[in-house]
């Protein structure tokens, strides 16, 4: 047991150990396959240009340059010894929503997808949880070292960044001992976050960005244009996505706000097909602003295998560097 944690009962050490070994087994789950090795170009910084001679791979060829002044140079690149990764995981209430099928209540947050009434699966939190460790066990077992940091009304919970490989277990601690509650402002998160690094980093954002997009894509742009790689995942329940609430969409039902508690009665059946549209709007907007912003941005639904949202991206990564 790492001495950061000496105290644990041993209820709370299954639990923490449950989910460390749930994220090793969806790491080798999404490498499977893999014929690069997921450390291919996570801590690749520019070094210098030199002048192309013949054999060089165009792809390294600076086309800028070439633009601007009519030399052919290429770029060279160092790898880094050990890549610095912070992790910022969404704990405010909306992320605690595990779908509906059978309840007659609906909660909704105040962003434009809705979100609705837990129910018996696995919430977001716990999802973005896992989403979470499996990311720092990557990170670890690559040398690289690795931070987590919560946002929410909560006591705001920070796990240093460290590259010793029990450094899971601590980063497993403080997401297994969090409750989502009350909201989060996620521009200033991510502002206060990217400004206190002196390093270029990996800034993982994990949330189901239920917020005024155009606040937080900014922010995130910021952190890109100061150095920073900047990664996103959206976790959604399928019910955001495409409104199909089952036995609840019969009849009047109570839309509450999860984050706010505020409550009002509507009938979903009658506005199904306006929610879709304000969905898919919205998705949307995030989509163009993380691409205009350079932020790499993944959504999840918590119905697809953890593994598999992280293999999508490992694929779309490596392909990107080949």
């Amino acid at each position: 047991m790492p001495e950061s944690l000496p105290l644990l009962d041993p209820a709370l050490l299954e639990r923490i150990n449950g989910l460390s070994l749930t994220a090793r087994r969806v790491v080798e789950g999404a490498l499977h396959g893999l014929h690069r090795s997921p450390r291919h170009g996570l801590s690749i910084e520019f070094a210098q240009h030199r002048q192309y001679t013949s054999g060089d791979e165009l792809k390294h060829l600076d086309w800028k340059v070439l633009a601007k002044s009519d030399r052919y140079v290429v770029k060279q690149y160092e790898q880094e010894t050990n890549l610095r990764a912070l992790l910022l995981v969404d704990t405010s209430a909306s992320m605690a929503y595990a779908g509906s099928r059978t309840s007659a209540a609906i909660d909704a947050s105040t962003a434009p997808n809705n979100s609705l009434a837990p129910s018996q699966h696995d919430d977001k939190f716990r999802y973005a949880s896992t989403l979470a460790v499996a990311l720092a066990y990557l990170l670890l077992q690559q040398g690289d070292s690795v931070g987590l940091v919560l946002t929410g009304e909560q006591p705001r919970s920070r796990v240093e960044p460290s590259g010793s490989p029990n450094h899971v277990m601590a980063i497993s601690h403080a997401l297994v001992t969090a409750t989502p509650a009350g909201t989060t402002d996620l521009r200033a998160a991510v502002q206060r976050l990217a400004g206190g690094l002196r390093r270029r980093s990996l800034i993982v954002l994990i949330s189901d960005l239920l917020d005024d997009p155009q606040p937080v894509l900014a922010a995130l742009g910021q952190a890109h244009h100061a150095g920073h790689e900047v990664l996103v995942f959206q976790v959604l329940d399928p019910a955001e996505l495409d409104f199909d609430l089952g036995k609840s969409a019969q009849g009047v039902t109570v839309i509450r706000d999860m984050e706010t508690g505020s409550e009002f009665e509507s009938e979903p059946a009658m506005i199904r097909d306006l929610v879709r549209d304000e969905v898919a709007r919205f998705l949307k907007e995030l989509d163009d602003g993380a691409r205009r912003h350079g932020v790499h941005l993944v959504r999840c639904s918590t119905s697809e295998p953890v593994h598999a949202a992280l293999s999508h991206y490992l694929h779309r990564r490596d392909a990107r560097h080949a």
